[in-house]
């Protein structure tokens, strides 16, 4: 069930990435959060929400020394979760534009 009356801004494959595991799943990109829902748990309560207000730091990194295919958001806590996706560049875009038009709200 989805508590978003209009739908995500932008959503890709995606994997989250623990340095060692990938876990399929769908990164989506909402106007206050980004979220990532796991593959293999669709009918559960396992998404991962990351509010963009709680965003430090958005960049991209080399998956195994190869890919430049990783996307890392930082907290402003320090905690950081890193996903592998295809399209990194259209995804880190569009959220740093959700940032900063959060950005001039405040």
């Amino acid at each position: 069930m989805n508590n978003h009356a209009q739908p995500p801004i932008l959503t890709t494959p995606a994997s989250l990435w623990d340095g060692i595991r990938q876990l399929p799943g769908t990164l989506e990109l909402w106007e206050t959060e980004v979220i990532f829902r796991l593959k293999d748990f669709k009918e559960s309560h396992l998404d991962l929400r990351i509010p963009l207000v709680g965003i430090e730091k958005v960049e991209e990194y080399l998956v195994f020394d190869l890919a430049k295919n990783g996307l890392r958001i930082q907290g402003k806590d320090g905690k950081y979760d890193m996903f592998v996706l295809e399209d990194v560049r259209g995804f880190k875009h569009a959220l740093a534009k959700e940032l900063t038009r959060l950005g001039s709200k405040g």
